[in-house]
């Protein structure tokens, strides 16, 4: 009985972990994308005048045409090691118990946060691939266009400034 009852945790465990993962990998790419879906006029993002620095990849997803930013982002989804939603959820489920324990258990935390940081750094690597492809499928006007673009966006800056 209970080896049974160790099994079930054991496997609620591990669900919780992939639930997080999927949740970090998913607000990952959203933050990569996110900007992208609210669009204004022609190309230009709604609300979107600037990058903070954790955006350090932002400018070159917002300067791409739009066709380009969905092969990317198809490309990091459709991954094998992309996360789903449980996964990433289950991510965040683990630092949210590491900080609700009356005692900190800071290395508990630590992992948690550390394979968050794991799953980020995946989907990072996979949305870099498949960019490096799109662009190198450019031709080079095209390129020169896409480099005058990215500057517009850099240039922008954040929201408010003058």
């Amino acid at each position: 009985m209970q080896d049974s009852q160790m099994t079930k945790s054991r496997v609620s465990r591990r669900i919780k972990i992939i639930l997080g993962v999927s949740l970090g990998l998913n607000l990952a790419v959203l933050g990569l994308v996110g900007g992208t879906l609210l669009r204004h006029g022609e190309g230009k993002l709604a609300g979107l005048h600037g990058v903070a620095l954790g955006g350090y990849g932002l400018p070159y997803m917002i300067a791409l045409p739009r066709q380009d930013r969905r092969v990317v982002v198809r490309s990091v989804r459709s991954s094998p090691e992309a996360l789903d939603r449980v996964a990433r959820r289950a991510l965040y489920n683990d630092v949210l118990m590491a900080l609700r324990r009356p005692e900190l258990d800071l290395e508990a935390l630590s992992v948690a946060v550390r394979r968050q940081a794991e799953a980020s750094i995946i989907v990072q690597r996979r949305a870099q691939t498949a960019w490096l492809d799109v662009i190198s499928d450019m031709p080079a006007k095209e390129r020169v266009d896409y480099a005058a673009a990215i500057e517009e966006v850099l240039r922008r800056g954040p929201k408010g400034r003058k």
